[in-house]
């Protein structure tokens, strides 16, 4: 891992702009660094309620966000928001879990989890569909939103949520079973 001292004063750091090839890759992570920085600080210090591990968070954070900075077409959207808040809230609650592993105090992750907004219109199918995803637990939210609303395959939604290419592919199909049986339980068929 990288190394180097964060600032969320001024831009982003010249080790992350040294890591993008791309002109319009480096402008769109200048936008979305001084967009979501303190967003990115205040949901990863929710979680951990330590300053300076947060800040260790958010920078783990932005090298995951450059990896995929080819895939976010409007670095200012809702979009962009629910994608940049699910990397620091995962990689926030793995940096929790490695420090809980010697203590035995539950986690959990339904209590930090901040839904994506979305725009959904309308139809009443839509409404139902949006109500049994905001229903799902956070986790199963999480790689549905990214698989099927923002298109990322299994291989970079475990990069992202640092787990294996199996668990994604076995907790999307979970999570479509779960929200199979809410969207039955509203009276919506599938």
């Amino acid at each position: 891992m990288i190394e180097v001292n964060f600032s969320f004063g001024g831009g982003p750091t010249l080790l992350y702009l040294s890591l993008i090839e791309s002109d319009d890759d480096r402008s769109k992570l200048e936008i979305i660094y001084r967009e979501y920085r303190n967003l990115m600080l205040y949901v990863a210090n929710g979680i951990l309620g330590d300053q300076t591990d947060s800040e260790d968070v958010v920078h783990q954070s932005f090298l995951k966000l450059i990896k995929v900075l080819h895939k976010i077409e409007e670095p200012k959207c809702h979009k962009t928001r629910a994608l940049v808040v699910t990397i620091v809230e995962r990689t926030a609650i793995d940096l929790y879990r490695r420090r809980q592993r010697t203590a035995a105090v539950p986690f959990d992750e339904e209590a930090v989890s901040i839904p994506a907004a979305s725009e959904i219109d309308g139809v009443q199918t839509r409404l139902d569909l949006a109500a049994a995803i905001a229903a799902l637990p956070a986790r199963y939210r999480q790689v549905l939103l990214l698989r099927y609303d923002e298109g990322f395959s299994c291989r970079e939604i475990a990069g992202l949520l640092s787990m294996t290419e199996p668990n994604v592919r076995k907790t999307i199909q979970r999570a479509k079973e779960k929200l199979g049986e809410l969207l039955e339980e509203g009276g919506v068929k599938r």
